[in-house]
Formats: structure tokens, C-alpha cells, sequence
């Protein structure tokens, strides 16, 4: 079973081997799903968002205030957590807001299995997500608080999700 968990894992939560071009890459984030096979999915969530394989993979590491990348945002609700196509619920603005909750991240090329997060890169003003996120608004944090963001909007995509299945 538990490689079975592990199977489903990298076909879920993709990245591809000739895009990273990374052993050390690769080796962290299947780690990830070993590490997380019987765990909590939000904290497998919130590690494989911080992964450097998969910051290179979906163009985290592209994602900029001045330049804001929707390629893990969308993803991240589309194919990890919520689900895509009609009675989803969520909005392109939910896209294009999550997205600015994810600037800033970086990959630390001197040891490419790390992630660190860079201030200056991050948007700091307030994250307005739809009704169906119940209208939240995460507000921009400063300096490395701004790293804060994620956690805020996971908890918020999962308590709409546990609200969404009741």
C-alpha cells in the first residue's frame, strides 16, 4: 500500500526529470512523498510548494511582485486541492491571487534541494480571494513574514474544502 500511496504521489504531484535536470532535485521531492506517504496532505502540500524541484518545475522560482507566475497557483487548486472545470468554485482571480501569495520564493542554487524565500521579491499588498474562499483577504506581510502568506492560505483552501465537503 504504501508504495501504491507513493505511486500515486508522483503522478499527482508531477515533476519530470528532464526539466529539472537535477538528481539531488528529483531525490528531495520523491523524498517528500516517502516522508508524507500516511501523513498530513496539508503539510505535503505546503512542503512540495516550498520543494525546489517543484519551485523549477512550475515556475516558482519565476514568480515575482513585478511579475507574478499563476502556473503553481492554478495548479495548486486545480489539480492538488480543489479540482478543475464547471462547480469548482474557485475564480481566475483566486488564480491570479494565489499567485502573489506565492512571490518571492527562490531556489538556493548553492544547495539545489532548498528553497529560501527572498523579501524583495514578494508582493506585499493584501490578497483578495472570491465568495467561495469566503470573500478572505490575506493581507501582505513584510520582510520574511511575507513567507507567512502560505500558511494563510492553505489553512484558508482547506477549511473551504472540509466546508465544501460537509
Amino acid at each position: 500500500m504504501y508504495e501504491k500511496l507513493i505511486m500515486f504521489y508522483q503522478t499527482l504531484l508531477v515533476t519530470e526529470d528532464a526539466v529539472l535536470e537535477s538528481p539531488h532535485m528529483m531525490y528531495t521531492t520523491q523524498s517528500l512523498y516517502r516522508k508524507y506517504a500516511f501523513g498530513n496532505y496539508k503539510e505535503l502540500i505546503k512542503a512540495i510548494s516550498l520543494d525546489a524541484g517543484m519551485l523549477k518545475y512550475l515556475n516558482g522560482e519565476k514568480n515575482t511582485k513585478t511579475a507574478p507566475d499563476e502556473n503553481y497557483g492554478r495548479e495548486m487548486q486545480e489539480l492538488f486541492m480543489v479540482g478543475k472545470g464547471p462547480g469548482s468554485g474557485y475564480t481566475e482571480d483566486d488564480v491570479k491571487s494565489a499567485a502573489r501569495v506565492l512571490t518571492g520564493w527562490r531556489i538556493n542554487w548553492e544547495q539545489n534541494t532548498q528553497s529560501l524565500f527572498d523579501p524583495w521579491l514578494h508582493d506585499t499588498d493584501p490578497k483578495q480571494f472570491s465568495g467561495f474562499y469566503n470573500n478572505t483577504i490575506i493581507t501582505g506581510q513584510t520582510g520574511e513574514n511575507g513567507a507567512n502568506e502560505l500558511d494563510q492560505m492553505l489553512n484558508m483552501i482547506f477549511s473551504t474544502l472540509i466546508y465544501v465537503a460537509k
